[in-house]
Protein backbone atom coordinates (compact mmCIF):
# COMPACT_ATOMS: atom_id res chain seq x y z
CA UNK A 1 0.00 0.00 0.00
CA UNK A 2 1.26 3.23 -1.09
CA UNK A 3 0.27 5.97 1.77
CA UNK A 4 -1.43 9.37 0.22
CA UNK A 5 0.91 12.67 0.69
CA UNK A 6 -1.10 15.45 2.43
CA UNK A 7 0.88 18.18 1.72
CA UNK A 8 0.46 21.26 -1.08
CA UNK A 9 3.00 21.20 -3.95
CA UNK A 10 4.75 24.21 -4.52
CA UNK A 11 3.31 24.98 -7.51
CA UNK A 12 -0.43 25.13 -5.72
CA UNK A 13 1.36 27.59 -3.38
CA UNK A 14 2.12 29.95 -5.96
CA UNK A 15 -1.00 29.57 -8.10
CA UNK A 16 -3.27 30.61 -4.39
CA UNK A 17 -0.73 33.64 -4.34
CA UNK A 18 -1.32 34.82 -7.88
CA UNK A 19 -4.98 34.30 -7.24
CA UNK A 20 -4.55 36.68 -4.16
CA UNK A 21 -2.33 39.18 -6.13
CA UNK A 22 -4.46 39.39 -8.77
CA UNK A 23 -7.38 39.66 -6.52
CA UNK A 24 -5.77 42.57 -4.36
CA UNK A 25 -5.00 44.44 -8.47
CA UNK A 26 -8.56 44.04 -9.18
CA UNK A 27 -9.82 45.32 -5.79
CA UNK A 28 -7.61 48.26 -6.52
CA UNK A 29 -9.14 48.90 -9.48
CA UNK A 30 -12.60 48.79 -9.07
CA UNK A 31 -12.26 50.62 -5.15
CA UNK A 32 -11.06 53.41 -7.58
CA UNK A 33 -7.79 54.10 -5.64
CA UNK A 34 -5.28 56.07 -7.69
CA UNK A 35 -1.74 57.78 -7.00
CA UNK A 36 1.45 56.82 -8.04
CA UNK A 37 2.46 55.17 -5.12
CA UNK A 38 -1.15 53.30 -5.59
CA UNK A 39 0.43 53.00 -9.57
CA UNK A 40 3.67 51.91 -8.76
CA UNK A 41 2.54 49.20 -6.18
CA UNK A 42 0.29 47.79 -8.87
CA UNK A 43 2.91 47.57 -11.32
CA UNK A 44 5.39 45.68 -8.69
CA UNK A 45 2.98 43.56 -8.09
CA UNK A 46 2.84 42.81 -11.77
CA UNK A 47 6.30 42.46 -11.28
CA UNK A 48 6.47 39.80 -8.88
CA UNK A 49 3.71 37.89 -10.69
CA UNK A 50 5.74 37.56 -13.75
CA UNK A 51 8.74 36.48 -11.70
CA UNK A 52 6.72 34.02 -10.39
CA UNK A 53 5.50 32.89 -13.94
CA UNK A 54 9.00 32.38 -14.65
CA UNK A 55 10.28 30.80 -11.99
CA UNK A 56 7.94 28.24 -10.98
CA UNK A 57 5.45 27.60 -14.56
CA UNK A 58 8.33 27.74 -17.03
CA UNK A 59 10.81 26.03 -14.89
CA UNK A 60 13.11 28.59 -14.69
CA UNK A 61 13.84 28.38 -10.93
CA UNK A 62 16.12 25.34 -11.23
CA UNK A 63 18.22 26.76 -13.98
CA UNK A 64 21.21 28.23 -13.48
CA UNK A 65 23.30 31.29 -15.21
CA UNK A 66 22.35 32.85 -18.10
CA UNK A 67 19.02 31.54 -18.62
CA UNK A 68 17.91 32.41 -15.02
CA UNK A 69 18.06 36.43 -15.54
CA UNK A 70 16.76 36.47 -18.94
CA UNK A 71 12.60 36.64 -17.60
CA UNK A 72 14.31 38.76 -14.57
CA UNK A 73 15.73 41.47 -16.90
CA UNK A 74 12.71 41.02 -19.11
CA UNK A 75 10.49 42.30 -16.33
CA UNK A 76 13.24 44.60 -14.64
CA UNK A 77 13.65 47.08 -18.18
CA UNK A 78 10.25 47.84 -19.04
CA UNK A 79 9.30 48.15 -15.39
CA UNK A 80 12.15 50.48 -14.66
CA UNK A 81 11.26 52.58 -17.55
CA UNK A 82 7.71 52.67 -16.53
CA UNK A 83 8.47 53.26 -12.87
CA UNK A 84 10.62 56.68 -14.41
CA UNK A 85 7.88 57.84 -16.55
CA UNK A 86 5.39 57.58 -13.86
CA UNK A 87 7.99 59.67 -11.44
CA UNK A 88 9.12 62.03 -13.92
CA UNK A 89 6.87 65.60 -13.12
CA UNK A 90 4.55 66.06 -16.23
CA UNK A 91 5.88 69.36 -17.86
Amino acid sequence: MTEKSTFIRPCTVVYLILLTLTFITWYIGISGMSGIGISLAVLGIALIKGQLIGDYFMGLKAVSGFWRWVIFIWLFIPGGLITIAFMNPAT
